[in-house]
């Protein structure tokens, strides 16, 4: 039910740079059967440390009875893009966090695997495996993630600072109450190449381990795998950083990408 003189979704994006954010208004203003308002959190100017607190402030002022945020670089593929994530995601039942792109709870021979339909770069290439259906996650990306505003007023972000791992706290969070994250498949393309991982990224990741990691035996994002227990949890995250770098340069080269792609799925498959 759409809030009392509000609307179904609030659509929460924060801008650093104006022109992408009028590009993606524009794009948006094309979406047909989707009742939304959009709330822009204005940040040119570093007027927030950390997207947690960006998306409080908004969400506060959000009248929806859905919570969406997203990224000012996402651009929609046919103008039904949006309308059909928006009505897959209202078919859930209680769920706790909900997006585009993710990574599942069990792995084989402990890879991670990107499960998502998005594209992804200037290029506008395929990034994972594709789904068909609704899939249950671990965790989501932050390109795109949806919550009830219910649940937001419960559970809002945490006080970290930065800009990184906030939908995946969210979706860690979720999972202590007992509640599931799931994606959904999308005609979205996401502009960005997803190069933004950095020691901040790093040091905002060893920090989601030492506050969630006694309830995970990892956790597993769109980028890597996160170990929680023993030795490993202190040198793995600059192991994947690593990792992460060499793959985000690998994505810039389609032909490349996509033969990597296929060597892994002879080896390295969710688990069933």
């Amino acid at each position: 039910m759409t809030n009392k003189n509000g609307h179904k979704f609030s659509i929460i994006t924060i801008v650093n740079r104006e022109n992408v954010y009028q590009e993606f208004k524009s794009e948006l203003s094309k979406q047909k059967d989707v009742d939304y308002e959009l709330i822009k959190v204005n940040n040119d100017k570093n007027q927030f440390t950390s997207a947690r607190k960006a998306y409080n402030n908004a969400a506060k002022k959000a009248s929806g009875e859905y919570l969406a945020f997203l990224h000012p670089d996402i651009r929609f593929l046919d103008n039904y893009s949006l309308s059909d994530i928006f009505s897959k995601i209202e078919k859930i039942n209680d769920f706790g966090v909900a997006g585009i792109a993710g990574c599942p709870v069990k792995l084989r021979n402990g890879h991670y695997i990107l499960l998502t339909t998005l594209k992804q770069g200037e290029k506008c290439q395929d990034i994972g495996d594709d789904i068909y259906d609704t899939t249950e996650v671990q965790t989501v990306d932050e390109c795109f993630f949806v919550m009830k505003k219910d649940f937001w007023e419960k559970v809002p972000f945490s006080n970290i600072k930065g800009w990184h791992f906030y939908a995946v706290e969210q979706c860690l969070r979720a999972l202590q109450l007992n509640k599931k994250n799931y994606i959904v498949p999308a005609r979205i393309w996401h502009k960005s190449d997803g190069a933004s991982e950095n020691i901040q990224y790093v040091k905002i990741g060893k920090e989601i381990v030492r506050r969630y990691g006694n309830d995970f035996p990892y956790i597993n994002t769109t980028v890597s795998k996160w170990e929680t227990h023993g030795l490993k949890k202190y040198y793995t995250p600059w192991t994947r950083f690593v990792q992460s770098i060499v793959m985000m340069h690998i994505r810039r080269n389609p032909k490349l990408y996509h033969t990597g792609q296929k060597i892994k799925h002879i080896f390295i498959k969710p688990e069933e």
